[in-house]
């Protein structure tokens, strides 16, 4: 199984509404925050439902205030 991170920044005000939502996937993604000032936040996911991830950011990226990504990792 293959871990990935992406770092994302957001609204700094939405980072609630984002765990939130990814919270009710039934801990398919983990969210971390890294700097609640500027809204960067961190979420793990298992690589299988990365295309979830992708189709739930592009849901609900205006909302959040989604400002881009900032970098993708994987862990092994």
């Amino acid at each position: 199984m293959s871990i990935k991170a992406i770092e994302v920044k957001i609204d700094p005000k939405k980072a609630y509404l984002l765990r939130f939502l990814l919270e009710g996937y039934d801990n398919l993604f983990v969210l971390s925050t890294l700097d609640k000032k500027l809204g960067i936040v961190k979420i793990d996911y298992c690589h299988s439902e990365g295309h979830l991830l992708w189709e739930i950011l592009r849901e609900i990226g205006h909302e959040i205030g989604l400002d881009g990504m900032i970098s993708r990792n994987e862990i092994s």
